[in-house]
C-alpha cells in the first residue's frame, strides 16, 4: 500500500512539472528587460515594437532608459504624452545621445516641459521617420533641417510651443506642416518653396505680419492654408498666388485692410474653394481687385465669407450683387454698415438706376 502511494505521488509531481514551468514569467524578448527600461513600457503589436515613456520624470531618467540593452533598436512609435489637464511631463531637453542607437518611425510628444531638441538628437531616426508631433510644450528650437534628410517624413506638427524661427526646408515627401500657436515665429518668404508635395500648411496664431510674393506658388499640391488670427494688414500682389488645387484658405481674424490687385490668384484650380476673410478691416470689395477672384471660381463649388468687415455698400458693390454667379459665391452674413443689411439684400435695381 505504501509503495502504491509513493508511485502515485511521483506520477503526480512528474505531470505537474510542465505546468509549473509554464507559470514562470515569460522572457521580455523582443522587448528590453521591463525593469531596465522602467518607467517606459515596451509593447509588441504584430511585427512592430512601440515604446511609451509617458511616465518619465526627468531628462536623466529618460536617457537612462536607453542605456539598457535593447535586443532591437528599430521601434515604430515613441510616445511621451500627458493629458492637457494633467501635470506636464518634466522633460526639458532631448540631447544628442538621449536615444543612443534606438530609432523610431513615429514620435509623439505632448504636454511636456520640453524646450530644446539638440540638432542631432533625431539623426538615428531620420532615415525611418514618417511622423513627428511635438506639441503643447515650450520648444524654442527645433531642427527643421531634419526634414532635408528624412526621406520618408510626411507629417511634422510642432504647434503650441515657443518656436522663434523656422528655417528653409527641402522635401519631396512632406505633406502636412503645422506650426500654429508659436507667437513671434519668423520664417523667410520662400521657406516652403522646396516642399512641392505639401498639402496642408497651418500657421495660425504666430503673429505673422507679411506674406511674400509667390510664397506658396511652388507648393503645387497645396489644398489647405490657415493664416488666421495673425497680424496681416496688407495682401500684396502675388502673395496668395496658387497653381495648386487649393480648396481652403483661412485669413480670418487678421488686421487686413488693403488687398492689392493680383494678391489672390489661382483659386479655381481645385474641386471646391472656401475663402474665409471674416473679422478683418476690409471696407470695400473693389472691382478691379475682387472681380478676377470671383470669376476664377464661377461655376464651381465655392464659398467666400466676409462677415465682420466694415463694408460700405453703394455703387462699389454693383458689379457683385448684379451678377448671379457672384451672389452664389459670397456667403450670407456680410453686413453693410451704411445700410445695416446683408450685402445680398442690397437694392440692385436702385443701384443700377443711380450708379
Amino acid at each position: 500500500m505504501t509503495l502504491t502511494l509513493l508511485l502515485l505521488c511521483t506520477a503526480t509531481l512528474t505531470q505537474a512539472a510542465p505546468n509549473e514551468s509554464l507559470a514562470e514569467p515569460k522572457n521580455d524578448f523582443p522587448c528590453p528587460d521591463v525593469i531596465a527600461i522602467s518607467p517606459c513600457v515596451c509593447t509588441q503589436v504584430g511585427l512592430e515594437l512601440n515604446l511609451d515613456c509617458s511616465r518619465v520624470t526627468s531628462d536623466n531618467q529618460l536617457a537612462g532608459v536607453f542605456k539598457a540593452d535593447f535586443p532591437f533598436n528599430n521601434f515604430s512609435m515613441l510616445t511621451i504624452v500627458a493629458d492637457s489637464d494633467a501635470p506636464r511631463i518634466n522633460i526639458v531637453s532631448l540631447d544628442a545621445d538621449t536615444f543612443q542607437d534606438v530609432s523610431f518611425v513615429n514620435i509623439h510628444i505632448t504636454h511636456t516641459n520640453l524646450q530644446f531638441i539638440y540638432p542631432t538628437a533625431l539623426d538615428k531616426s531620420a532615415p525611418r521617420l514618417e511622423t513627428i508631433i511635438v506639441t503643447d510644450s515650450f520648444l524654442e528650437l527645433f531642427p527643421f533641417d531634419l526634414v532635408d534628410y528624412a526621406p520618408l517624413l510626411t507629417d511634422l506638427r510642432v504647434f503650441r510651443n515657443n518656436l522663434i524661427y523656422m528655417s528653409e526646408m527641402s522635401s519631396d515627401t512632406l505633406r502636412h506642416l503645422d506650426v500654429a500657436y508659436n507667437p513671434g515665429l519668423q520664417y523667410g518668404d520662400h521657406t516652403l518653396k522646396n516642399l512641392p508635395n505639401l498639402q496642408y500648411f497651418v500657421a495660425n496664431n504666430i503673429e505673422l505680419d507679411h506674406v511674400g510674393e509667390n510664397a506658396f506658388f511652388e507648393n503645387t499640391k497645396l489644398v489647405y492654408l490657415d493664416l488666421s488670427n495673425n497680424k496681416l494688414e496688407t495682401l500684396y500682389a502675388g502673395s496668395l498666388k496658387f497653381k495648386s488645387p487649393i480648396e481652403t484658405i483661412y485669413l480670418s481674424d487678421n488686421n487686413i485692410h488693403t488687398v492689392e490687385v493680383g494678391a489672390i490668384e489661382g483659386l479655381g484650380n481645385g474641386y471646391e474653394t472656401k475663402l474665409f476673410m471674416q473679422n478683418n478691416f476690409v471696407e470695400s470689395l473693389d472691382q478691379k481687385v475682387w472681380e478676377p477672384v470671383f470669376n476664377s471660381v464661377a461655376g464651381k463649388l465655392r464659398t467666400f465669407v466676409f462677415d465682420g468687415n466694415p463694408f460700405e455698400c453703394s455703387c462699389n458693390v454693383l458689379w457683385l450683387v448684379s451678377n448671379s454667379e457672384h451672389r452664389r459665391t459670397i456667403a450670407r452674413g456680410t453686413i453693410c454698415e451704411n445700410t445695416e443689411t446683408d450685402i445680398l439684400d442690397v437694392d440692385v435695381d436702385f443701384l443700377q438706376a443711380n450708379c
